[in-house]
């Protein structure tokens, strides 16, 4: 008995037959490995089989008075039709890491997904009270006695109010206090493994009514760049104020708006267009 291989069993069978000189010979298949494609080519492994001589089908031939119709055809088995013997399971491989079963090449699967953002919500809710109390204990320091309570956290934002008998001292003038602060707390949050963070801090509902104060006066340079057509440079202002005059004035016809400068003192500019 000899053992042969090739990508499918066909392929390995016609070895057999071709190997043993046998072209026109039935064989006894033992199927040692059915093999595997692998996924794009990686861990494919060919078809193994192991072949005997069973019999040699020899073609008939025909005597002087034997007509063409009575030469039967020799009726070869085919070997897909043979069943193997000693079929073993092919041996399941692990799957690598970040590439789970029934998820495309490259990504990972959902129930991955769904485990690491319920990982995220966890190391934020527990790097929120600890950032809580680090409010608390830098007011504190200031001579500010705030209590600090977490409003809504996700994976990367977390949004805290804070309240004072004082709401001034907490947001400071122009809200440079309370920016301050949203500045050192996300900081705080990387240093507890929580990057690229997005942190908002309110008081008294400071960030409404700032909202309404940043239209207002996207409103009145866009009125003063009409009128003199010249650029208009507001004062520095943080990222999310920016943000919203840009977005505000996106779609204004008249007037274009971009940022300069260097944060903290980074502002924006509204000029004609």
């Amino acid at each position: 008995m000899s053992e042969y291989q090739g990508k499918t069993y066909q392929d390995a069978v016609l070895k057999a037959q071709q190997d043993l000189n046998k072209p026109q010979a039935e064989l006894t298949i033992t199927v040692v490995d059915p093999g595997r494609r692998g996924l794009f080519g990686l861990g494919a492994r060919p078809v193994k089989i192991e072949a005997v001589v069973k019999k040699v089908v020899e073609p008939a031939t025909p005597t002087l008075s034997s007509s063409p119709e009575e030469v039967a055809p020799v009726q070869q088995e085919d070997p897909a039709e043979q069943t193997p013997q000693l079929i073993e399971e092919p041996v399941a491989t692990e799957q690598p890491e970040g590439n789970p079963e029934g998820a495309p090449d490259g990504q990972l699967s959902p129930a991955e997904i769904a485990a690491r953002h319920e990982q995220n919500l966890h190391r934020m809710s527990a790097a929120a009270t600890k950032l809580v109390d680090y409010l608390k204990q830098a007011y504190r320091a200031l001579g500010v006695d705030v209590s600090a309570t977490v409003q809504s956290s996700g994976a990367k934002d977390v949004t805290i109010e804070l309240n004072a008998p004082t709401p001034g001292r907490v947001i400071g003038y122009h809200g440079r206090r309370i920016n301050a602060f949203e500045v050192l707390s996300v900081a705080f949050l990387n240093y507890q493994g929580v990057k690229d963070a997005q942190v908002t801090l309110d008081s008294e509902g400071y960030r409404a009514k700032r909202a309404q104060t940043i239209t207002r006066i996207g409103e009145r340079a866009v009125t003063d760049v009409i009128a003199s057509g010249q650029a208009v440079f507001l004062d520095p202002m943080p990222a999310r104020e920016r943000k919203l005059l840009h977005k505000q004035l996106e779609d204004n016809p008249n007037v274009k708006t971009y940022s300069q400068g260097r944060e903290p003192f980074r502002s924006v500019v509204i000029a004609p267009k």
